[in-house]
């Protein structure tokens, strides 16, 4: 949907982009044509699209035959795409979860948790609020999924890709490094959207790695990065010794220094020490 429609459908059901949100709604109608293709999507496969706002990028999805959960947390805009869809709504190749997508302790919506697990491991695709993007992106380690492409802001993309040694290399890096193959895809300018974000935006690609940690390790290893980067500068292994001392006698077992600080541990070694725990 070109910038002028957009701004004529939201003006007709009284609404406009709130901020408070992260409503930055992508206009380019080449790159919203491209996604489909860009996400490896087939026809018949199961798509979580989180922030699907107006449904510009919903409605190019069903005409690819995908079968859609959408998740919108804004009550105007789950009006107008009930209305817009209705009938893919009463087909039930759309169903529509009007709510926020986060839960508490790492969990999504509770209808998308159910969603999620019946049936075969589903596809991400969506234009994701900026707001929540980190906190989305932890929730996605320990769960099955075909693979995801995600629109997010380009620090963020470039953080879940980061490699050890990276500036930007933390527990999100770790734990998306051992879970999934990583990758920045397109570089979106600011003015392929409306409104205009003040940053770059850019495309993250997940795919499933065949020897990802199992979600109760994942859980574990969540638990000792949370705690080992809360104080990054400071020495790892003394810390850690009185946290978890199982693991901290693994990574001194694997060669890390006593003088270590944690961005200093590669995501290989994290694991070890995760399984150190069991």
């Amino acid at each position: 949907m070109r910038r002028a429609e957009l701004k004529e459908l939201l003006s007709q059901h009284g609404l406009r982009p709130q901020h408070a949100f992260g409503q930055n709604f992508l206009v380019d109608l080449a790159l919203l044509s491209a996604i489909p293709d860009d996400a490896g999507l087939e026809a018949g496969d199961r798509v979580l699209e989180v922030g699907p706002g107006a449904g510009s990028l919903t409605s190019v999805l069903l005409s690819r035959g995908a079968r859609i959960l959408a998740v919108e947390i804004d009550h105007g805009l789950s009006r107008l795409l009930r209305e817009r869809f209705s009938g893919e709504l009463q087909e039930g190749t759309l169903e529509l979860v009007e709510g926020d997508i986060l839960e508490k302790d790492e969990r999504l919506n509770s209808r998308v948790e159910e969603w999620w697990m019946d049936g075969s491991p589903p596809q991400v695709i969506a234009n994701l609020p900026y707001s929540i993007s980190g906190p989305f992106l932890a929730r996605l380690p320990s769960r099955p999924l075909k693979s995801a492409c995600l629109l997010l802001q380009r620090e963020v993309a470039v953080k879940a890709c980061g490699k050890w040694g990276d500036k930007a290399y933390g527990p999100l890096t770790v734990r998306l490094n051992l879970a999934f193959h990583a990758r920045l895809g397109r570089r979106l300018p600011p003015e392929v959207f409306w409104p205009r974000p003040q940053i770059d935006s850019a495309f993250l690609h997940l795919s499933p790695r065949s020897n990802a940690p199992s979600p109760e390790l994942d859980s574990a290893m969540a638990v000792i990065l949370k705690f080992a980067f809360g104080q990054r500068r400071k020495r790892l292994l003394g810390r850690l010794e009185k946290m978890a001392p199982a693991a901290a006698q693994s990574l001194r077992d694997a060669g890390v220094s006593e003088q270590a600080r944690p961005e200093q541990v590669e995501p290989e070694l994290w694991r070890r020490a995760a399984e150190a725990l069991e």
